[in-house]
């Protein structure tokens, strides 16, 4: 039982050490995208998204109309 013990503290302990240098391998490290790349990101979806409007309306009143359909159809059949 005291082998247990042992094996699980030592388990613990080397999680912690391998957490705390992941996280900071993750917090200093600066090969990440920059906000100008995030920004572009961003502003080709909003372009793409307002020219595509009237096409992402259309489709999503029709799955919504299909959704609406059927559950009218299942609550009838109740």
């Amino acid at each position: 039982m005291l082998f247990i013990y042992m094996l699980i503290q030592r388990v613990m302990i080397k999680l912690r050490l391998l957490s705390k240098s992941f996280y900071k391998r993750i917090m200093y490290d600066e090969s990440g995208m920059g906000t100008i790349e995030v920004i572009i990101i961003i502003a080709v979806l909003v372009a793409l998204a307002l020219i595509f409007r009237t096409f992402i309306m259309d489709l999503a009143s029709g799955i919504f109309d299909k959704i609406k359909d059927k559950t009218d159809a299942t609550i009838d059949g109740l």
